[in-house]
């Protein structure tokens, strides 16, 4: 099966279509709602600072994993 293109090949090289523009900014808006949904406290409708709050909230939950590894090798989990 051949993948088609989102951009258009032609006179428009290198133009995004409008047919595939608008899905693509609908995924974009989905998928940021979704993340508005896991991350604690992220209400914000700025993009800048939605994804702040996400790296943020990956590195409290790295931090998290570490503390627990630790008492778990502590423990003898």
């Amino acid at each position: 099966m051949k993948r088609r293109s989102m951009f258009t090949v032609g006179k428009n090289k290198g133009v995004a279509s409008s047919v595939h523009r608008k899905p693509l900014q609908h995924m974009v808006q989905r998928r940021l709602r979704e993340l508005k949904k896991i991350v604690p406290d992220a209400h914000e409708d700025n993009v800048d600072v939605l994804l702040r709050q996400t790296a943020e909230y990956i590195c409290i939950l790295e931090l998290k994993v570490a503390v627990l590894r630790k008492l778990a090798a502590i423990y003898g989990a």
